[in-house]
């Protein structure tokens, strides 16, 4: 029953995020499309509108298919991750991780469906960084704590393996016992 909340509540939130993304994407259409950039920081940030026909910051432009395909992949492997239970030991960090990374694959699937392009916004003017969105935001931070978990601080369970003397007597004590039930079922030696 746990597992069952768990994935529900990761689906769940990734449906918010998701409409929280398709909600600022409409804001931008609303406020932004056809009009002069919002300043918030003088030379650092801006909300600005584009549409983008590629994947984030603008690569493999005029590739919609094949981004379509692989978006759709990547959802349909996560989502067969959580129902057959490969995250279920996992840390919440992983967990979160895989939230954002559907919230932000839903976002912009859900633009590329609709429209063949995704409406991008935020823009750092200081460093003229590539205009994103906030599905965009959800799976780099998405993917960043994947990378930082299994870099840093992910630790491989290992057993113990036994010394070679253990691993010589189990397998004499099986074979004895395999060959003294041979004899008891009247078996010749």
């Amino acid at each position: 029953m746990r597992k069952h909340i768990y994935i529900f509540v990761i689906i769940a939130c990734a449906g918010l995020l998701a409409a929280f993304d398709q909600y600022t994407k409409s804001l931008a259409i609303e406020h932004l499309m056809g009009k002069q950039p919002i300043v918030l920081i003088s030379g650092v940030f801006e909300l600005s509108f584009t549409k983008n026909p590629g994947a984030a910051f603008g690569i493999l432009n005029g590739n919609q298919m094949f981004l379509l395909i692989i978006t759709i992949a990547t959802l349909f492997a996560l989502l067969i991750a959580l129902l057959l239970g490969k995250l279920d030991n996992k840390a919440k960090m992983v967990k979160i991780a895989c939230t954002l990374i559907l919230a932000g694959g839903i976002g912009n699937l859900i633009d590329r469906i609709s429209t063949g392009e995704v409406v991008d916004f935020f823009y750092f003017s200081l460093i003229d960084f590539p205009l994103f969105n906030m599905a965009d935001s959800y799976v780099v931070v998405g993917a960043s704590l994947m990378l930082i978990f299994y870099l840093f601080i992910y630790k491989e369970d290992k057993q113990p393996i036994k010394n070679l003397s253990e691993r010589e007597g189990d397998a004499t004590d099986e074979f004895e016992n395999a060959d003294t039930s041979s004899r008891e079922d009247g078996g010749k030696a």
